[in-house]
């Protein structure tokens, strides 16, 4: 494998599993079988339904305030952003 300047495949891949490893640790293949298969939460599918009303700036924009590249990431970040960002504005 070639490695860039900067860049440590290992360091970037031990990264991703620990990030990885703090949503779901399944016991076995079929435990994850079984997560893809279920219904999406009501939260869930609102997630989803807000992500594809986006524009790609929007999502960019998300993604950035997020600092991750999941959507699902960008979607609780606006949840907790998202209705500061909706309040009207007041001049004093």
């Amino acid at each position: 494998m070639m490695r860039r300047a900067g860049f440590d495949p290992l360091y970037e891949l031990e990264r991703s599993l620990q990030r990885l490893s703090g949503r779901a640790s399944y016991e076995s293949i079929e435990g994850m079988k079984n997560e893809q298969d279920r219904e999406p939460t009501p939260d869930e599918t609102a997630g989803m339904v807000w992500w594809n009303s986006l524009a790609e700036s929007d999502r960019a924009a998300w993604l950035a305030r997020a600092d991750s590249a999941v959507p699902a990431d960008a979607w609780a970040v606006y949840k907790r952003l998202g209705d500061l960002e909706r309040q009207p504005r007041t001049v004093n």
